[in-house]
């Protein structure tokens, strides 16, 4: 009998010993895909929002600053011309994170032929997606226009009186001009399909698509240059900055595991730099990014290279 409560404690022992064992093992296992999906997510919105951001204020081979580009269009990029090449922060109370919403310019193509009068149709080597009622960027390094399209027929695009504020653009543009559609991209955070937090992306007057899920904060600092001092500093959108001088952005993002993967609560670095305990049983992860603006290239470049930058706002 007593032999048998030995034999009956050891067995007892031996398979909570192997419980225990195969509860770590699966607690390892889902604290490893948690890990590995946080970071792919962070890899992910790093290429989308620098690929966004390297479109910022692109004027092919126009070089002069904006103010020089005949601007006749009623739309939404139109409207924001004035700050054509930079971006705009918007503080959001939700999440105590930032909208950002900036212009880009698409991929461009080519005048087929010669423009018989100012306000003659254009027509394009290839459509490149250029969609009726999108703003069209037209230059030939020299001059600029920028006119809302009004129709396109086989490549035709028109830019009539009803979506701008002038038929005419300011020259008679020749062959092989440069033509470049635009839109407006915003980026912000809201709650996504599985109830939790996201990166939400949108372009033109598309609806919101989430982009990357489990974002918990997102906040964008405009690096603006002294030339003075050949420093770039940091400020958030309550700052009051000189808008020319914004030469790059840095992105503050907080990501997350969907589920509880950990045993105790974590702690991890906030957008001012402070640890903090998280509420939950989720994997945090934190990580920031400064982003150059292209168009704003040609300022850094014009220092030398001992150009430094100051922390964190806030």
């Amino acid at each position: 009998m007593v032999q048998l409560l030995i034999s009956a404690m050891l067995g007892l022992l031996l398979s909570t010993a192997a419980l225990s064992t195969v509860i770590a093992s699966i607690s390892s296992h889902r604290l490893r895909n948690a890990t590995e999906t946080v970071q792919e997510n962070i890899a992910l919105a790093e290429y989308f929002i620098s690929k966004d951001i390297r479109a910022i204020g692109f004027k092919s081979c126009f070089q002069k600053p904006p103010s020089f580009i005949n601007n006749v269009s009623k739309g939404a990029v139109g409207s924001k011309f004035s700050v054509f090449s930079a971006p705009t922060v918007i503080q959001s109370s939700y999440k105590e994170s930032d909208t950002l919403v900036f212009v880009v310019s698409h991929g461009g193509t080519e005048l087929a032929g010669d423009m018989a009068t100012l306000h003659a149709q254009l027509d394009l080597v290839t459509n490149n997606h250029v969609q009726e009622e999108q703003e069209v960027l037209i230059t030939d390094c020299e001059n600029a226009d920028f006119f809302k399209v009004t129709s396109i027929w086989n490549n035709r695009l028109s830019h009539d009186y009803s979506a701008n504020t002038d038929a005419n653009l300011s020259i008679s543009y020749l062959r092989g001009s440069l033509v470049y559609p635009t839109s407006l991209i915003h980026y912000k955070i809201a709650v996504g399909a599985s109830g939790q937090p996201g990166l939400f992306r949108k372009a033109g007057d598309r609806n919101y698509q989430e982009l990357i899920p489990n974002v918990n904060h997102f906040r964008v600092e405009l690096g603006v240059l002294n030339s003075l001092e050949k420093t770039v500093s940091y400020h958030l959108s309550d700052e009051k900055i000189e808008v020319e001088n914004i030469v790059s952005l840095r992105f503050y993002l907080l990501l997350s595991s969907t589920s509880a993967v950990l045993s105790q609560k974590m702690f991890y670095e906030n957008f001012n730099g402070d640890m903090v305990k998280a509420k939950d049983l989720r994997f945090y992860k934190a990580f920031s990014i400064v982003i150059a603006l292209p168009n704003a290239q040609y300022l850094l470049n014009s220092e030398n290279n001992n150009l430094t930058e100051n922390s964190f706002a806030g």
